[in-house]
């Protein structure tokens, strides 16, 4: 009976922690895309500025430590340990959900604009929402591609309710070894989003500049995985030829 509880909490956490993190996402998809309005500093302005770097960075740095803290194999033993395993990757989305919603709510702008774009113009207005609508098109289809379920978590404790192996153990160990250097996909698409702005302030420098660097450096695959990729890629796409032959 406690056991049959035990899975109960389990599921209801992983699907509140699945409908949560849909939240963040619109909320972090808004406060990327549409930048706020440029505010004038009410105090000297070297203060107002390091004031908010600080704080930003302060933001930043909490958002890389718990990436990291909580992915790390110490950190996955001891979930391990405390028979938690079947439901570490939704405890670690919605720790991650919650630092990205701290650091968008205190998020404070840095007076001093390094450019300005006027969307007024309307081809440089679409040519900016045609930049962004596509590459977070290309994260959220790339994101579902890659079994979004399991990505949040909601697949392995469904699995484990119904007294099922680890769906990881289901991959092949090419595509388990992917998983572990780029655990959800497109580079460019976040370059785009972080870099491809109107309005680049201090503050937005030096979100762009910090997480490319430890995007660049977390997501460390190498040719096997470049060479699995093609291979499936190209794999899928004779299949399709075949298919549309039929």
């Amino acid at each position: 009976m406690i056991n049959k509880v035990l899975k109960l909490i389990k599921l209801l956490f992983a699907l509140s922690s699945f409908i949560c993190v849909f939240y963040v996402i619109l909320e972090l998809t808004y406060f990327l895309s549409f930048p706020k309005p440029i505010l004038q500093a009410k105090e000297d302005l070297w203060l107002t500025l390091s004031r908010a770097l600080l704080t930003d960075m302060v933001l930043l740095s909490l958002f890389v430590l718990q990436h990291s803290a909580m992915a790390s194999e110490s950190c996955k033993s001891l979930l391990y340990n405390l028979r938690l395993s079947d439901i570490s990757r939704s405890i670690y989305i919605t720790a991650t959900a919650a630092v990205l919603l701290v650091a968008i709510k205190y998020w404070t702008f840095a007076p001093y604009v390094l450019w300005n774009i006027n969307l007024s113009y309307k081809p440089i207005l679409y040519l900016y929402i045609g930049f962004h609508s596509t590459a977070w098109t290309v994260i959220y289809v790339a994101n579902v591609c890659t079994d979004v379920t399991e990505l949040l978590g909601l697949k392995q404790v469904y699995y484990s309710v119904m007294n099922l192996p680890n769906p990881n153990f289901r991959k092949s160990l090419r595509l388990q070894k992917l998983n572990a250097h780029m655990r959800h996909p497109s580079f460019l698409g976040f370059l785009l989003v972080f870099w491809f702005v109107p309005v680049m302030s201090l503050d937005r420098l030096l979100l762009a500049v910090i997480l490319t660097g430890y995007m660049y450096i977390a997501w460390n695959t190498d040719g096997e995985d470049y060479n699995y990729q093609k291979y499936m890629f190209q794999r899928k796409h004779h299949e399709l030829e075949r298919l549309n032959a039929q």
